[in-house]
């Protein structure tokens, strides 16, 4: 695979992107600035040189060989281990034409600094050969330009012969700066590395909270969508179910007034307004921030504010869930304890769903039970019924109550069980809730 394809390779990218791609305007222009500083020197020294010796091809192919080296600058991030082997190249034809016949050492002249260049980009590069090419070629180099030197000074026709110390400096500078070269572009290309792992840490970084982000709004929106299912599931259920049994018992009265009937249209109306208040408070979490209402805001603000229900509501669920020929009972065995009040939600939500499927999924007289049971370590809550289930194929199973309900437990560290009672009819929802829960995700809520 193409590295520029390959994303876990951020580093290969950017050293290598630029090596393929054509000279840009950036390219010809270091080549062209190069060029102006050091090419007008190396011609006055070639002209200099002309006019002692007058060897005019001599120094017209010096001059090719360094305008050629000067080109080479444009090309050298595309191919850094070609540029390099180029230049190289041309630097050793004009160590040729330095030996001690040649006028002057021409492969010390100013252009010959165009050679550092070479060696930074291929040290710089991911091209290993290159790096590595670019130190021994280099250092090779510098010593044979020494040796050059040497010779063309020993010899009888220079008309200076150089000392010693300056031989030695010389070498001690052409190795420095060819080490000098490659030790910052190796800097360069560490930097370009580091500041890719870096990127892309930070692209990981963002990535994953992101992720985190939409994990979190898909949780709020299945918990949203759970407790509107608890709260209008179970209040319609209700409301159905009264109404049905006021219909039914209108019908025979025979003209009468059924106390019963009027006893199921006021069920209905309080649980439409127990309905409202809920809905209320769930569509507060999706409403803006408010400021804190006034002292006289009333009842309003209070019902905004309502605690969440728990074990000490189940009384008044039992009430809404009860009707003609609905009855429900609410028992309690062992010493209560002190829970949290995430667990008295979640106990409170499994008894209403279980309820409101009772009255959705089973033909009436039913009679449902909720059992309240204090363990050493955890409260078990059972709701059963003895009702018959409807034909219709929706019995509490196959819907997302049931899933709700398991979520919820789960979510405090409990466990649930529910299905078919067995032998009998009817249907029974048992949910574990330790007292030391230890929730896997946080903790319901009811707002």
């Amino acid at each position: 695979m193409d590295a520029a394809s390959d994303p876990s390779a951020p580093e290969s990218l950017l050293a290598r992107a630029p090596d393929r791609a054509a000279p840009t305007l950036a390219d010809w222009a270091w080549a062209a600035a190069g060029a102006a500083a050091l090419l007008p020197l190396t011609i006055v020294e070639l002209v200099r040189a002309v006019l002692t010796s007058q060897t005019i091809p001599w120094a017209v192919v010096v001059g090719a060989l360094y305008f050629a080296l000067h080109l080479t600058v444009a090309v050298r991030r595309r191919s850094p281990r070609g540029a390099l082997i180029a230049a190289s190249a041309v630097m050793l034809a004009l160590t040729a034409a330095s030996l001690p016949d040649a006028p002057t050492v021409v492969v010390l002249l100013p252009s010959s600094l165009v050679y550092l260049v070479f060696v930074f980009t291929a040290a710089a590069s991911d091209d290993r050969w290159a790096d590595g090419l670019a130190l021994v070629v280099g250092i090779v180099g510098a010593g044979l330009m020494t040796v050059v030197a040497i010779a063309h000074g020993s010899s009888t026709a220079a008309p200076v012969q150089p000392e010693p110390a300056a031989l030695i400096a010389l070498a001690g500078f052409l190795v420095a700066s060819i080490g000098a070269a490659w030790a910052l572009g190796r800097y360069r290309r560490e930097s370009r590395r580091k500041r890719a792992a870096q990127e892309l840490g930070r692209a990981q970084a963002a990535e994953l909270t992101v992720q985190h982000e939409r994990e979190a709004i898909a949780d709020e929106r299945r918990r949203i969508g759970r407790e509107l299912h608890d709260v209008i599931s179970h209040s319609l259920a209700v409301m159905v179910a009264q109404a049905e049994a006021s219909r039914v018992l209108q019908s025979r009265a025979d003209g009468a007034a059924d106390p019963r009937a009027r006893i199921a249209i006021e069920q209905v109306v309080a649980t439409g307004r127990a309905a409202m208040n809920d809905m209320r408070g769930l569509l507060t979490v999706l409403a803006e921030p408010e400021p804190e209402p006034e002292p006289d805001d009333g009842i309003v603000g209070a019902a905004l504010r309502a605690p969440s229900p728990g074990l000490a509501d189940l009384a008044d669920l039992a009430v809404r869930a009860s009707g003609p020929e609905r009855i429900v009972d609410v028992d309690s065995t062992g010493e209560p304890r002190v829970i949290s009040p995430g667990t008295g939600l979640t106990a409170y939500r499994v008894a209403q769903e279980s309820l409101t499927n009772t009255l959705k999924h089973t033909r009436a007289p039913t009679r449902s039970r909720v059992q309240l049971d204090w363990t050493v370590d955890a409260l078990v809550l059972t709701v059963s019924d003895d009702g018959t289930a409807v034909t219709d194929g929706r019995r509490p199973g196959a819907g997302r109550g049931i899933r709700g309900m398991r979520d919820r437990v789960e979510q405090v560290g409990g466990r649930l069980e529910s299905g078919p009672r067995g032998d009998i009819d009817g249907w029974m929802t048992r949910a574990t809730l330790p007292f030391d829960s230890h929730p896997t995700d946080r903790e319901p809520r009811d707002d």
